[in-house]
């Protein structure tokens, strides 16, 4: 037994001694080929075909609600019967169901990720459509409505109307895309991708996907032209960052999966990019970031998107080292934190602030009711804590999931009041005093718009601070204030007066 135990010794001596044997060309392709084997069996069940019609359904009874993006299924045969003169090939031409009817329509992919059926894709798949049909791997598939959506972002969610059983949901990537301390970027450029998509091709099933092999090209910080006075903070094409990738199948289609090699998702794709024309057009792709999963989990719980909000206008000179405020609005943000003009932020949550484009990345990725903290630079430079309020803006939302009214009564942040558009924008005074909600909606001949009819035909103009006496500082507050109650007691000030006089508003 010593001898052998000897013997064995030494073996184990002399092959740590020999060099390690270099991988041949082949074993390299070999570990390649394996990767993709796997991504696609980790990945491809969750990528979908989303067909889109923009035909004018007429309603249908079954099915029909006034949830904001119910569009509800397709059934041939109530068609017939709700469509007097309709003939049973105009019936089949609009089921979606069948692969064969795709091209009188419109599709693009989308990505499972809840295995109870939501299906994300790009907002502009889906823009305008009357009806969705989500085509799966396996030859399965479902009527699908709009669970929640943001133009602004460019994304939404759809959700089943009839899931099958056995969803998979796609993993996501840990997406880093600069280093950060001691955590460095997962993206760069040359890092190998996976496309996975499920398109639909001619004369073929819609019942598997197709991947393609390519590398990330380039991370760009943001599409903007080099103009900052035509950068928009409601469009994610102006702040947002990009993936390049040369992944292709055919053409660029959006709403398909990015993947590592690990099959883990890292992009969204969308052909919205314009990157480019012809041969030579770049593919494109949303980065799965920290902020964007943010957005997308709200959309996830089919809610509405409020974007960050800060409160400044910039001035027209461009400097490097920090971005200096030209005005700060009332009511926002930037001026109850004691932000004044002139000042210069040079950080956001420790991260530098260079330029326009950086602040636009930070502010417009977060959502309001977020806390940041700002290195401000004026007579002395300090950091200031402050809670973001939310961007007005006018580009489509949709979100199936809203907090109950209050007696005909929803409400909005109060940062709202300082956004108001020409002759009806308020001129906010002392606005580090106010702290409440502004009138969002009133349903007309409600408790509520009987009430408020009393202070007169601008309902908007009113700042709620108190329910039932307690001060409210925003939405959430105030609803859970106003939950359960039987009656309502809302302390109300108008934001204009130079000698503000609280009045009281009460319903039902």
């Amino acid at each position: 037994m010593r001898i052998a135990g000897l013997s064995l010794l030494v073996l184990f001596t002399t092959a740590l001694a020999l060099p390690a044997q270099e991988p041949t060309k082949n074993d390299l392709l070999f570990a390649i080929e394996k990767q993709l084997r796997a991504a696609h069996t980790t990945a491809g069940p969750s990528v979908a075909c989303v067909v889109v019609s923009r035909s004018e359904y007429p309603t249908e009874p079954v099915g029909a609600s006034d949830v904001p993006g119910a569009l509800g299924a397709f059934d041939p045969i109530q068609f017939l019967k709700n469509t007097p003169g309709a003939k049973p090939a105009r019936a089949l031409a609009l089921d979606l169901s069948k692969a064969e009817n795709i091209p009188d329509h419109g599709f693009a992919c989308g990505v499972i990720i809840d295995d109870k059926g939501l299906i994300l894709t790009p907002y502009h798949v889906i823009e305008g459509a009357t009806k969705i049909f989500i085509h799966l791997p396996g030859r399965v598939g479902s009527y699908a409505d709009i669970h929640a959506a943001d133009a602004r972002n460019d994304l939404a969610v759809l959700k089943l109307i009839n899931p099958p059983t056995g969803l998979k949901a796609i993993k996501f990537a840990d997406v880093r895309l600069d280093d950060r301390g001691a955590r460095r970027a997962t993206i760069t450029g040359g890092k190998l991708v996976v496309l996975m998509a499920n398109p639909y091709v001619s004369s073929f099933p819609v019942d598997k996907p197709s991947a393609a092999l390519g590398s990330v090209t380039n991370v760009r910080a943001s599409l903007t032209n080099g103009v900052e006075k035509t950068r928009r903070l409601d469009n994610y094409y102006d702040h947002g960052p990009f993936l390049e990738h040369d992944a292709k199948l055919n053409a660029g289609i959006s709403g398909a999966a990015l993947l590592n090699l690990d099959g883990e998702m890292i992009g969204l794709t969308t052909t919205a990019t314009g990157l480019g024309t012809g041969d030579k057009t770049a593919e494109g792709a949303f980065p799965l970031t920290e902020p964007l999963l943010r957005i997308i989990d709200v959309l996830r719980r089919g809610e509405e998107v409020e974007g960050g909000f800060l409160g400044i206008t910039l001035p027209l000179g461009v400097t490097t080292d920090g971005v200096q405020i030209g005005s700060v609005m009332p009511l926002g943000p930037a001026a109850r934190a004691g932000i004044v003009t002139s000042d210069t932020i040079t950080h956001v949550n420790g991260a530098r602030v260079r330029n326009y484009d950086d602040l636009l990345g930070h502010i417009g990725s977060a959502l309001a009711g977020t806390k940041v903290t700002l290195t401000v630079r004026g007579r002395q430079t300090r950091d200031v804590v402050l809670t973001l309020g939310k961007w007005m803006h006018s580009r489509p939302v949709i979100a199936s999931v809203r907090p109950d009214q209050v007696f005909g009564l929803r409400v909005d942040h109060d940062s709202i009041l300082a956004q108001i558009p020409g002759d009806k924008s308020p001129i906010i005074l002392n606005p580090e005093a106010l702290v409440g909600v502004a009138v969002r909606e009133i349903v007309t001949d409600s408790p509520a718009a009987t009430a408020f009819k009393k202070l007169g035909d601008r309902p908007e103009r009113w700042l709620i601070t108190h329910v039932n006496g307690t001060a409210v500082h925003g939405p959430t507050e105030f609803y859970s204030a106003a939950k359960g109650q039987k009656a309502i007691k809302l302390t109300v000030i108008d934001p204009t007066e130079a000698n503000r006089k609280s009045r009281e508003v009460s319903f039902p």
